[in-house]
């Protein structure tokens, strides 16, 4: 079988020539050699603008795939049986919002698919789909990466065992000597974004105390009692995060977040309602927490 490549260019280290080449799709079709740079079989420089074309095009493919930052350079390349269902998922922003865990997902949020281009590296057997994708990860070494090891998350889901052991572990992480910021000061700079962004916030025992005590001796009506005790039962914790910055942070209800993060607490929830799950002023990630 054969596929043909046409109307490219030369970019990121990849040549495309400018007329229509048959090339193989067995898997060694595109293989480069220490002379010879890579030869894809197609970039899609837009992959916003671009996005019904390549849907279309990926329809019932097995491919190698990578996406490129317009902005800084930086790649990622991946593959799948199914390209068009893959796709899919990465244009789901809802979806990916779910899973920030990959630095792609968090990099197509911050940035916009208008700023990616998407290029197919090569259609291939799916007996030898992970020896390719291993092939370009080894020769582009992309950023954005995580793991070196072609197929090492690819399909793979967390069963509530292995939840729970992952709860664990990470418990007590992150304080003392095993924080990143142990003995260290936040440079000006950085804390003025903080306090910018206004995320993170935490009080103090001191400041929990002086706001018990100013507290003491105030009656509340047999109304305003009940309406708190309800407010308790069903609020939800609330995860932020500024894509911006990076920073991350909890928050024990939306009305919480609303009065730390000064939103109005009717925004919050249309911006978790919606089904697009665009960020939150272009800039932010909400997401409620299960308990």
């Amino acid at each position: 079988m054969s596929i043909f490549i046409k109307n490219i260019t030369m970019k990121n280290n990849l040549i495309i020539k400018n007329h229509i080449r048959s090339i193989s799709t067995t898997g060694t079709g595109v293989a480069a050699t220490p002379s010879a740079p890579l030869v894809p079989v197609k970039v899609y420089e837009n992959s916003d603008t671009q996005k019904l074309e390549l849907l279309k095009e990926s329809r019932g493919k097995t491919a190698v795939y990578m996406w490129t930052n317009q902005e800084n350079g930086k790649r990622y390349i991946g593959s799948a049986k199914n390209l068009k269902r893959r796709l899919l998922k990465y244009f789901n922003v809802a979806l990916i919002s779910e899973d920030l865990s990959m630095a792609i997902y968090r990099a197509l949020l911050k940035y916009g698919y208008s700023k990616f281009s998407l290029t197919i590296l090569e259609y291939c057997d799916l007996d030898v789909l992970l020896e390719r994708e291993q092939h370009y990860i080894d020769s582009l070494k992309p950023e954005y990466n995580i793991c070196p090891t072609a197929g090492s998350t690819l399909g793979k889901l967390h069963t509530e065992e292995s939840k729970l052991k992952i709860s664990t572990s990470k418990k007590d992480t992150g304080v003392g000597e095993s924080n990143s910021m142990y003995g260290k000061l936040h440079t000006e700079e950085a804390r003025k974004m903080m306090k910018e962004a206004k995320l993170g916030g935490i009080l103090s025992d001191e400041t929990k105390a002086k706001l018990s005590k100013a507290a003491t001796g105030r009656k509340l009506t047999e109304e305003h009692k009940a309406n708190l005790s309800a407010s308790k039962r069903n609020s939800k914790k609330i995860y932020v995060l500024d894509l911006h910055t990076g920073i991350e942070s909890y928050y024990a209800s939306i009305n919480e977040a609303a009065r730390e993060l000064n939103w109005p607490s009717d925004s919050i929830r249309a911006n978790m309602r919606s089904k697009n799950k665009k960020p939150y002023k272009g800039r932010y990630v909400l997401k409620i927490l299960d308990e």
